[in-house]
């Protein structure tokens, strides 16, 4: 383990290995998490979702005679996990593409596999890339604390442009099932004793809308004007393999071994294909004290890909630090508050013909500047302070005192009984001491997963369904809280 974890006395859950160090995390006396006690309560709900590789078939095959040369678009990254996701396709009899994308830091060995596989399969092969890939890791880096995020986003939408283009109607993913938990599937979304499928996958399709309407590196700089219209939703249907398959990690590896001829590559580390995923590791680790991988892994265990052995063996990999600060510089990442006295926050000051408030101000700059470049605090001055040579003073505006600062970021306590509702669940869900009735979801950190704990939440509580969408469309809690308010009077009045 790290020097890390040995100083924070890290405990690692006795059933699924995830560490204490994870945010509230709770574990009991015989050191198991709470998560794994609360999995116990509804586990024959989760068994629901998941599927047989003879459901895939038929779903695979239902769009046969479609007009286009392949039957589904296979994300392969010459990892272990998309390996063996692109050779069941194959042995399925299924006309396959595979798409991988090359975002500068895919090894030598792990694009030998590539090249390898795809000729024994006897698929054909494209590789996707993209100029930005660097400004995406930096952004990725600053708002998760990972490489993956900005990764899987440049995947999903270049691999939904290529097969728009070519008439293919499904794209297959290698998401593991831990990663489900990660990224659209809540505890939330079980909790009702009559869970249907279908009604998880059209909220997982909802917060896959809303997932691409995100502002952040992706959208800035690649196209993404596909998600706005419908019809492309119907066209592509993104498909996660493991949810259909529950194959072990020995078995997976024996598969490949003796059908396949997959190597794992040397030089990778854990990702077994990508070079900078290391990168992505040491800033979460250094950032939050955990590895980004130790919450999905969790998963996998609870839910049998893993066992708790494999997951940590494969958590506590050794990282050559000094290569990855190497990389972190060739892409122009800078740690956060780097040079900053005390982890100082950004605070932004600005002049004007009149004040702005802070929360029209986050709005403003939400939708043009990474999230990590957002101010959390705003200062109103009448003009900015200026050094002899005419240059703004930083020193001058740096001594101003919290409280002249607070002065133009002014908290309003929930004032009813909804908005009070309301602010507990958001605290809950995002993690926040408190939250004022101007405070923005999105400027707080909202994403769409969390918009599917808040949504569920609400609906469970209050015995109503409202659309995912208006955590978004309703951002601040007052407004949100003022519709709920509206549509339970509209209730109360019907007959």
């Amino acid at each position: 383990k790290g020097k890390q974890e040995q100083d924070q006395h890290v405990v690692h859950c006795k059933e699924c290995g995830l560490p204490s160090s994870y945010p509230n995390v709770e574990f009991d006396a015989n050191d198991v998490c709470h998560l794994c006690n609360a999995f116990k309560g509804y586990k024959e709900k989760t068994d629901k979702y998941f599927k047989t590789e003879n459901d895939l078939q038929k779903l695979l095959t239902s769009k046969k005679g479609h007009g286009g040369d392949y039957d589904c678009l296979a994300l392969l990254s010459g990892g272990k996990d998309s390996t063996y996701v692109l050779a069941r396709l194959v042995n399925m009899g299924l006309k396959v593409l595979s798409f991988t994308l090359d975002n500068g830091y895919i090894s030598e060995q792990a694009k030998s596999n590539i090249i390898k596989i795809t000729q024994k399969l006897g698929v054909d092969h494209i590789y996707g890339e993209t100029p930005h890939m660097n400004k995406v890791f930096v952004d990725s880096l600053h708002r998760h604390k990972n490489v993956c995020n900005g990764c899987f986003k440049v995947i999903y939408t270049l691999s939904t442009q290529v097969a728009l283009e070519k008439g293919i109607p499904f794209v297959v993913t290698g998401l593991s099932r831990g990663q489900f938990f990660e990224t659209r599937l809540t505890e939330e979304l079980f909790w009702n004793d009559a869970v249907d499928t279908t009604t998880i996958d059209d909220t997982i399709l909802q917060a896959r809308k809303l997932y691409h309407q995100e502002e952040d590196a992706v959208k800035q700089h690649l196209d993404t004007s596909m998600f706005a219209l419908e019809s492309t939703f119907e066209k592509v249907q993104f498909v996660d393999f493991y949810r259909y398959s529950d194959v072990s990690l020995n078995d997976m590896l024996a598969f490949l071994k003796e059908k396949v001829g997959w190597v794992r590559p040397t030089d990778t580390g854990r990702s077994t294909n990508c070079l900078i995923n290391q990168a992505g590791i040491h800033v979460h680790k250094k950032e939050r004290g955990y590895s980004n991988y130790s919450f999905p892994y969790s998963w996998d265990v609870r839910l049998g890909h893993k066992n708790r052995d494999e997951a940590l063996e494969e958590i506590n990999e050794y990282i050559d630090v000094k290569e990855v600060e190497r990389m972190l510089e060739e892409i122009g990442y800078t740690h956060p508050n780097e040079g900053m006295e005390g982890g100082s926050q950004l605070v932004g000051y600005y002049t004007g013909k009149k004040k702005i408030s802070p929360t029209e101000l986050k709005r403003h700059l939400t939708q043009r500047l990474p999230e990590y470049m957002v101010p959390l605090k705003y200062k109103f001055l009448e003009t900015l302070p200026l050094t002899l040579n005419g240059k703004v003073d930083k020193i001058a505006l740096r001594s101003l005192t919290e409280i002249q600062i607070a002065m133009d970021t002014p908290y309003e306590a929930p004032g009813n009984e909804i908005e009070v509702f309301l602010e507990g669940i958001w605290k809950e869900v995002l993690q926040l001491p408190r939250i004022g009735v101007h405070d923005n979801f999105i400027a707080l950190g909202g994403h769409s997963l969390a918009a599917i704990r808040v949504t569920a939440r609400i609906n469970d509580e209050l015995q109503i369904q409202f659309p995912l969408n208006k955590v978004f469309e309703l951002p601040t809690l007052s407004e949100y809280a003022k519709f709920i308010g509206e549509q339970l009077t509209i209730m109360l009045q019907e007959p």
